[in-house]
């Protein structure tokens, strides 16, 4: 890519929004719901989920984590009272990170603020247009990501 690509312009904007996004939204969880936006990202996964329980491999792979910030992650909320952890039974080997009632109701609470701050921050910041757009860049990216990831 040369200096005048405009494929190399977005991926610095990119760089640089995204790591601003994500350094106020994490400052504001913290202010307003005593969670970082990796706390708050688990929560997230784990409230959508079936019967509110993941895979410890999935949300692995969901969040980015390697295995040992999964753990510390896991554990940190599981001190909280927000999750526990059970066994697969169907395997033996793995287990699940599951939602319990506390980590439901600190989430929900969370949600309304964490929702304000991403309106503000974000969602104002675009028409309908620029959000499906950019929706579609952000699936293409994603799926491109996963068919490099499939081929190492």
């Amino acid at each position: 890519m040369t200096a005048t690509d405009p494929r190399r312009g977005a991926w610095q904007v990119f760089i640089e929004t995204s790591a601003r996004l994500q350094t106020v939204l994490d400052d504001d969880l913290k202010a307003s719901a005593g969670m970082s936006l990796a706390d708050y990202q688990v929560l997230m996964l784990l409230h959508d989920a079936p019967n509110r329980r993941l895979r410890m491999r999935e949300l692995s792979d969901r969040l980015v984590f390697s295995t040992s910030r999964l753990s510390y992650q896991i554990d940190t909320l599981v001190r909280r009272g927000w999750l526990c952890r059970e066994r697969a039974d169907e395997d033996r080997r793995g287990s699940y990170a599951v939602l319990t009632d506390e980590g439901a109701t600190v989430f929900r609470s969370a949600v309304r603020d964490h929702g304000r701050c991403v309106r503000a921050l974000f969602t104002d910041a675009l028409t309908d247009d620029d959000g499906r757009a950019l929706l579609d860049i952000m699936t293409r990216l994603s799926a491109h990501l996963t068919t490099m990831e499939d081929r190492r």
